[in-house]
This record gives C-alpha cells, structure tokens and sequence, in this order.
C-alpha cells in the first residue's frame, strides 16, 4: 500500500483523558459542583487553550486559598500516576503492525509536548515504531490548526491526498481537515458524543479500521 497513516497521541493510542477529566469530576462534586464536561470537551486535542479552565474556576469554588497552579498541580500529579500504568489503546499495536506489513508510512501528531509523547511511546515500546513524531515543540500552534499533520507530511514527503489521520477528538478531525487530510474518528469515553459528521468514518476501536478501503495496493 501507498501511503501515510497518522495518529494522534491522547486518547488515540493512549487513554490520557478519563484518568483526568473523572479526577476534575470528583474534585467539583466535593465543592458541590457540577464538572463541565461539555467545557472540558472543547480542550479537548488543544495545547494551552483558553476556551475552559477548570482549575480557576474551581479555585472560586472552593475560595478557601489554594490557588488556579495548585489544584492544576495536583491533578496532574493524580492523573500521570494512573496513566503510567495504562497500556494503549485496544487495536494499536495490531494497527501498527499492519500498517507496516502493507508499507505504510507511519506517523504521530499531537498537541502534548515531545517529552510527554514520547515518554509514553518508549513505556508501551512503540517509539521506534512510527518514522516522524511530530508535537506542540515543532510547531507554532496546536490543533485545531493544521500546523502539526502539515509538518508530519513535510517529514514523510507525503502529500495530503496520500495520508489518513486517526483522531479521538473534534479539534483533532478539524485539524486534519485543515490540512487537507482525510480523517477517521476514533472517540474514547471523554470525546464520544462530540460532532464527528465531518469525519471519513466514525469507528468504536482502531481495530474496526479496514485499511484497504482507504489506501490503493499499488
């Protein structure tokens, strides 16, 4: 097969964003709060956007000092110690591997920071496995621009009409779209629901993904 295949990172290969979003779920129950999930889902595949920030508005919530860093902090903290146990995403490493038996390129685009992504692909051994990982590092901007899948083409050489991006989230299939990629939907517990009326496809795992319908044998 002739072509590119290109995945996202955070609740594509690695659930990153249950493990968070129940931990702000709990922390705003505790104030006797109700979460905005539909806010948290607007972040969703962004870096350092401005759209929610539930850690101000939590801090205004409890209004008893603690600081917007602080309760961030600790989350965080919260978070990474049960994501560093999770392995990926179902279908992923199959995925991989029959990508790579057809030929194709192989490819990664996030908007996390490089040390975060790679961290986690050298954890579940598949760093070596994709030719190009592009993050937040080397690009201006993040999803749902298209900077980072324009950057992972520049680096295989692969021209637009050639790729198929792998996303969980509607910042990332708007990315994609940007950039003149097609792009199949892959929505994890945090992202289902959003609209994905854009997306080549809509699938409930990578391993429901049939290569061939979108890469020629040629």
């Amino acid at each position: 097969m002739n072509g590119a295949l290109i995945f996202d990172f955070d609740g594509l290969i690695l659930d990153t964003e249950t493990p968070e979003m129940r931990i702000w779920q709990c922390l705003f129950a505790q104030a006797g709060a109700e979460f905005d999930v539909k806010g948290y889902q607007a972040i969703i595949g962004t870096y350092g956007s401005e759209i929610y920030r539930p850690a101000e508005e939590l801090a205004r919530l409890l209004d008893h000092g603690t600081t917007p860093e602080e309760l961030w902090s600790s989350v965080q903290a919260k978070s990474i110690e049960e994501i560093n146990q999770k392995p990926a995403l179902p279908g992923v490493v199959e995925l991989i591997a029959k990508a790579k038996k057809a030929g194709l390129s192989l490819g990664v685009g996030s908007s996390s920071p490089r040390d975060w992504v790679h961290r986690h692909l050298q954890r579940l051994s598949l760093l070596s496995q994709f030719d190009t990982i592009v993050t937040i590092d080397d690009v201006h901007v993040s999803k749902p621009e298209p900077d980072i899948f324009l950057k992972v083409l520049e680096n295989l050489a692969m021209p637009a009409e050639r790729a198929l991006v792998l996303e969980d989230s509607y910042n990332g299939i708007v990315a994609a779209q940007r950039a003149g990629i097609r792009a199949i939907a892959v929505p994890n517990p945090v992202t289902l629901g959003q609209d994905f009326s854009s997306a080549a496809e809509v699938l409930p795992s990578l391993n429901a993904l049939q290569l061939e319908k979108y890469f020629s044998r040629s």
